[in-house]
């Protein structure tokens, strides 16, 4: 004779058995780890993103302080570009900016003398700006990651 359970027989024996109990909880916590573990990659992501560009800009300076005769505002964006694989990367170079050997601020070249109260000799300096949006893949929305480097050319 074979022994029928009722409904409510098979969920009392279902609620006593313990058996896959730590499948479950494996499973939610795993959940909570692999949440964790995918933000880590999008911060790492992030921050290899901005060595790239901090790197490529500073690339972009180098080549202008040992080419300074023939460093042009577009060689130079090449440079910056070239040394990096990041597509999207936004270049601007400025090669006529000027400054005070003391230290002053910059200006544009021809706007202002090194006279009325300050010392020293005008020089001039190219300003390499490197701006690269970055798409969070499991945040929404964008960050903007910009470099500068200005370096003295005369």
């Amino acid at each position: 004779m074979q022994k029928t359970y009722s409904l409510a027989n098979q969920f009392k024996r279902f609620s006593r058995c313990d058996r896959g109990a730590s499948a479950v909880e494996l499973a939610i916590i795993a959940s909570f780890l692999v949440i964790l573990l995918l933000n880590v990659f999008d911060i790492g992501l992030y921050m290899f993103h901005k060595m790239e560009v901090t790197s490529s800009a500073r690339a972009g300076a180098q080549y202008a302080l040992v080419d300074m005769t023939n460093a042009t505002p577009a060689l130079i964006t090449s440079v910056v570009q070239n040394a990096t694989n990041l597509t999207g990367l936004n270049v601007t170079v400025t090669d006529d900016s000027c400054g005070c050997s003391d230290g002053g601020n910059l200006f544009t070249c021809g706007t202002s003398t090194c006279g009325g109260g300050t010392t020293g000799r005008i020089q001039h300096y190219t300003q390499i700006n490197a701006d690269y949006t970055h798409t969070w893949i499991f945040y929404p929305g964008t960050i903007s990651i910009i470099a500068s480097n200005t370096i003295r050319t005369q």
